[in-house]
């Protein structure tokens, strides 16, 4: 392939990414009608893992089990934010409140970079803090200043996805990322069987219909968009990418509109804007090289 069309068919892929990605909120929506949530987490993830690690051992890379422990802690708090994810999932009645609510972890990250490593904040990510805890307030409008179960549940994986966010930048660095993805999306599909079996009853049969969106939120939504999103942001710079990745909250509040016929308030609306314009105000390129810390990695929510 000519050289000089590789980063525009990655970006083109990184687009595509955020379409699935947000295809993949409806896809789990649709699940959800028939199973429990923590037995789909634990069918959709331990599958995809299984999946995966088996790709990594046809391509000799090391076991998922047999990786180091920094690799375990960024799996296990993956888990946790897929858990309250999936729950809040369960409950929500607006995906795109959700959407926008989850993103928040891209924001939230750098600061706690800042608390569990010491690293220097980024000028644009104080601007951008100010601007992300007005959208959050801005959502919770429609709900008398108080976020629901939903919307609390999607704010404290934020939180858990941007912990995960900084022990993931680790991990990578010593572990294949195939190997270490398989081990993230086992260790969550783990924890999504063992909450069910402790707290669930599990449905006697899933419908035909069901069973093809489980399919494809697995094969689709889970598998292919993460080896899809692999390969691209390895061809696209990690501003760009951190960019267009911003894209997935705006197609899934587009479309559960167009698939639920979800709508905004005037609130949510302007919460919405105002939690997308602190993601673009946190992605902005520094001024100065070299006495700001890089931006955390950003994308990579397991939707």
């Amino acid at each position: 392939m000519n050289r000089a069309l590789r980063p525009g068919l990655a970006e083109a892929s990184l687009v595509l990414v955020t379409l699935i990605a947000g295809f993949g909120w409806l896809c789990s929506k649709e699940v959800l009608r028939g199973m429990p949530p923590l037995l789909f987490l634990g069918v959709r993830f331990a599958s995809a893992g299984a999946v995966l690690a088996a790709l990594a051992r046809l391509r000799a890379q090391p076991l998922p089990w047999r990786l180091p422990a920094t690799s375990w802690w960024s799996a296990a708090m993956l888990a946790l934010a897929m858990v309250l994810w999936m729950l809040a999932l369960q409950l929500s009645n607006n995906l795109g409140v959700g959407a926008f609510i989850g993103s928040l972890g891209v924001v939230l990250a750098p600061v706690l970079a800042r608390l569990m490593f010491g690293t220097v904040l980024l000028a644009q990510t104080l601007w951008a803090m100010p601007l992300a805890v007005l959208g959050v307030a801005a959502m919770a409008l429609h709900g008398g200043w108080q976020l629901d179960a939903a919307d609390s549940l999607f704010l404290a994986s934020a939180v858990a996805m941007s912990v995960f966010l900084n022990l993931n930048g680790r991990a990578g660095a010593r572990a294949p990322a195939l190997s270490l993805t398989a081990l993230q999306l086992l260790l969550a599909g783990l924890a999504g069987f063992a909450g069910s079996v402790m707290v669930e009853r599990w449905p006697a049969s899933l419908s035909p219909a069901l069973w093809g969106w489980l399919l494809v939120s697995i094969l689709l939504a889970t598998c292919g968009r993460f080896f899809l999103q692999g390969w691209a942001q390895a061809r696209v710079t990690m501003q760009r990418s951190a960019f267009i990745l911003l894209l997935e909250p705006v197609w899934t509040a587009m479309l559960a509109w167009l698939w639920f016929g979800s709508s905004m308030s005037a609130s949510q609306l302007a919460g919405a804007g105002l939690i997308m314009s602190s993601l673009l105000v946190s992605r902005r390129k520094p001024r100065r090289r070299g006495s700001l810390q890089s931006p955390v990695p950003a994308g990579k929510t397991g939707q």
